[in-house]
């Protein structure tokens, strides 16, 4: 496994029992053979620690999503650029179908996604992406390319980073605004200090 020395070490703090921390690390290995990277998105190391340990089930489902870029003017000083996302999202088996315009996709969708999550669970409606960076896994394929978003969020309290992997990046960032927001909504004992 290449995990860094931070990754094993939050990881041994996080998981006692050796078993379950193998086990752990074989779901860890794999997804950095993807291509993620923990030490800069230990809230998704917690998150993927729930999910492989405790069956732990997100407390929403996207269940679409579409994202559109308008643009015109484009070789002007003025550009006119729009972008639109819609996500569909359920919560307890109802599905909740919102529209919100961003300056680019990434805005765009945690506008959507703030908007169907909001309303359900209040806590959410503090949170806010601070930060937001790309990075390219494996340069090799060129434009079809791993893509790494990794994104921090703040609740004006704590602040906590997490990453999402795709060979697109809208789909990269989704995963990562859907990690911050589900790591918001877990219990506070279950979080990184």
């Amino acid at each position: 496994m290449k995990s860094n020395t931070s990754t094993v070490t939050l990881l041994h703090r996080l998981v006692s029992d050796a078993q379950q921390r193998e086990q752990v690390f074989v779901a860890v290995a794999a997804k950095e053979e993807f291509g993620y990277s923990f030490r800069e998105a230990p809230a998704s190391l917690v998150l993927l620690i729930a999910r492989e340990l405790d069956g732990k089930k997100l407390p929403f489902e996207l269940s679409d999503f579409h994202v559109s870029i308008r643009g015109e003017k484009l070789n002007t000083p003025t550009p006119l650029r729009t972008c639109e996302a819609t996500v569909k999202v359920v919560v307890r088996g109802a599905q909740h179908h919102r529209v919100s315009d961003g300056k680019g996709p990434v805005a765009a969708l945690d506008a959507a996604l703030h908007l169907a999550l909001d309303e359900i669970f209040s806590r959410l409606k503090d949170v806010r992406l601070t930060d937001y960076s790309v990075r390219l896994v494996d340069n090799t394929g060129g434009a079809a390319s791993k893509t790494v978003v990794s994104i921090e969020f703040s609740d004006g309290t704590d602040a906590w980073n997490v990453a999402g992997v795709s060979e697109d990046l809208v789909e990269a960032s989704l995963l990562a605004l859907i990690d911050g927001y589900e790591y918001a909504l877990l219990p506070v004992m279950s979080k990184v200090a």
